[in-house]
């Protein structure tokens, strides 16, 4: 398999869901409009097994066999990495390189990473995952990867995402994303548990949500 029939007229989707522990990052995914309905194609790295789908946990090459014959059958599928597979950069990179020749611009395929931070590091991202991050997009990619820790993740994703939702995050954190979506110091500070605020960085408005039942994008 690889990657085909890109288009520039594709729109970029991505989105970055952040906050500690507990604030509703995979709750957000889950309840996520775009992934409601039948025939969604649907990739994650989910070594918590936190989204329903089948996981495969022995090897990334396990989950490439089952994906290709998914993508043969014509119709949508929820696959991914489980638990027994150790979420190391290595396997990270072979996985993105799985995504990545998955990936066709006639049909939209969501990845969600669970934990970014545990399997990259800050800077720009490189390998396969920097070749999904740049230029997935034309090939009908949706990435949306979530972390508790913003500082650890790439700093190209920031320039790349046209989304992010954002929990509540520590103090320094808050910071962080606040310089790197040019928001006004403070802008996030009144974010509470149980709440959350959607940062569209196209424009860089700050649009306010609600409570973690009521799901907006």
């Amino acid at each position: 398999m690889m990657a085909k029939r890109p288009s520039d007229d594709i729109p970029n989707r991505h989105t970055l869901a952040m906050g500690q522990t507990g604030s509703g990052k995979t709750h957000f995914i889950k309840n996520h409009p775009w992934l409601k309905g039948a025939g969604k194609r649907v990739i994650f790295w989910d070594v918590y097994e936190s989204h329903k789908g089948v996981h495969y946990s022995k090897t990334v090459p396990e989950l490439a066999r089952h994906l290709a014959r998914a993508i043969r059958g014509g119709k949508g599928f929820k696959l991914g990495i489980g638990s027994a597979v150790d979420p190391t950069k290595e396997n990270y990179q072979n996985f993105c390189r799985v995504v990545w020749e998955a990936l066709d611009g006639n049909r939209e395929t969501f990845i969600i990473i669970e934990e970014l931070a545990d399997v990259t590091g800050i800077g720009k991202a490189r390998g396969a995952w920097g070749q999904l991050i740049r230029v997935g997009r034309k090939y009908g990619a949706v990435l949306i990867p979530t972390t508790q820790r913003p500082q650890d993740i790439d700093k190209t994703l920031f320039t790349q995402v046209s989304r992010i939702w954002c929990g509540l995050v520590a103090g320094y954190d808050r910071v962080y994303v606040e310089k790197h979506l040019d928001l006004e110091r403070g802008a996030l500070a009144s974010i509470e548990p149980e709440s959350y605020r959607c940062v569209y960085k196209h424009g860089s408005a700050l649009q306010w949500g609600g409570k973690r039942k009521k799901i907006t994008v």
